[in-house]
């Protein structure tokens, strides 16, 4: 039940993170909610189809679903408000937010099922970040593909850290709690400092 609600939060958050964005600005009730349906299951659709599972999450559970739906349905309306807000920093955390629970997440799930440890961090990254990339390709936005910004490490290294705790049998609660926070507070470091790649790992 506790995992079922941490999921809908970030279901929640990856929607409102889409929506509010001011790319949006312009464009009509029905084209914002399936972004932000999109951005909200996208990672999680992929994942499934990777896995070749019987049934795609949302299909499975139709709360996840709706949720992303009435997320980007009141998301819309609350867009305005939320730009006086000076949201574009709520954007950030719900992003952090929404990237951190959800690939960690999905890697403990995995790790459960007893998955390999490279499986369960790359299915636990696709989750978090695929979602993103699909929103920033349909909003005609930089992708992590086109910049140079730590986007994808801070899960990558997050989800090995809870594998690194799962093998020293730490509590998988405290192992959970301490890989999300680590994500939050190394992305919004990042992007506080603007941290990107040196020029020496680019490729030339």
């Amino acid at each position: 039940m506790l995992i079922h609600t941490i999921e809908i939060i970030c279901i929640v958050a990856f929607a409102l993170s889409a929506v509010i964005s001011e790319a949006n600005i312009g464009k009509d009730i029905v084209s914002v909610m399936v972004l932000g349906w999109i951005t909200a299951l996208g990672g999680g659709t992929v994942r499934d189809i990777i896995l070749s599972t019987d049934q795609v999450f949302w299909i499975r559970d139709p709360s996840y679903f709706w949720t992303a739906l009435l997320a980007s349905f009141f998301g819309f309306f609350l867009a305005p408000h939320l730009r006086q807000l000076k949201a574009e920093r709520l954007i950030v955390v719900l992003d952090a937010i929404g990237i951190a629970m959800f690939s960690v997440l999905v890697t403990k799930n995995m790790v459960a099922e007893h998955y390999a440890g490279y499986v369960a961090v790359t299915m636990g990254m696709i989750t978090a970040i695929f979602g993103g990339v699909l929103r920033d390709v349909i909003l005609a936005r930089p992708t992590m593909f086109n910049n140079t910004e730590f986007y994808a490490s801070p899960v990558i290294i997050g989800c090995y850290l809870y594998i690194l705790q799962a093998k020293f049998s730490i509590n998988p609660n405290i192992a959970t709690l301490t890989s999300i926070s680590f994500i939050i507070i190394l992305r919004m470091y990042i992007v506080i400092k603007k941290i990107t790649f040196p020029n020496w790992l680019l490729l030339k």
